[in-house]
């Protein structure tokens, strides 16, 4: 077990709070980060509190979002395009837009299933952001 934590994922840690874990539904949006960039992903379906699906979000769907309660949302109808593209854990034809499962681990964060609950692309739902660092 680590004791230290990278600079990285400070951010991570420290939002992990603001990450929805309750009454999660199909469409609602989500960010994934993967060290100081950010992606657009969409929760595609829920399998039970602490397992669910998510796909990133196509770039001509990020204009569809909308907003209700604070938590944000893609309309059903374009969810149903989501799901008739997933194949399960599979990186196939269309890639990242395939799906891949998450599971909620003790200390709160949303991490792909089988990897620790420090690594990278965790994911916080409710709100989605698209940013990529110019640094690199």
């Amino acid at each position: 077990m680590r004791n230290w934590i990278h600079f990285n994922e400070l951010n991570e840690a420290m939002n992990c709070h603001r990450s929805e874990k309750n009454n999660l539904t199909a469409g609602m949006c989500a960010t994934m980060f993967c060290g100081t960039d950010r992606y657009a992903m969409v929760v595609t379906k829920v399998t039970s509190n602490k397992t669910i699906r998510v796909a990133h979000i196509k770039d001509e769907d990020m204009e569809k979002i909308t907003t209700v309660d604070g938590i944000q949302y893609l309309p059903n109808e374009v969810i149903n395009e989501y799901l008739s593209e997933d194949h399960p854990d599979k990186w196939g034809y269309w890639g990242y837009r395939t799906g891949t499962t998450y599971t909620l681990r003790k200390n709160g964060r949303w991490m792909p299933k089988g990897q620790d609950m420090w690594g990278t692309s965790s994911i916080h739902v409710g709100h989605a952001e698209n940013y990529r660092d110019p640094s690199f």
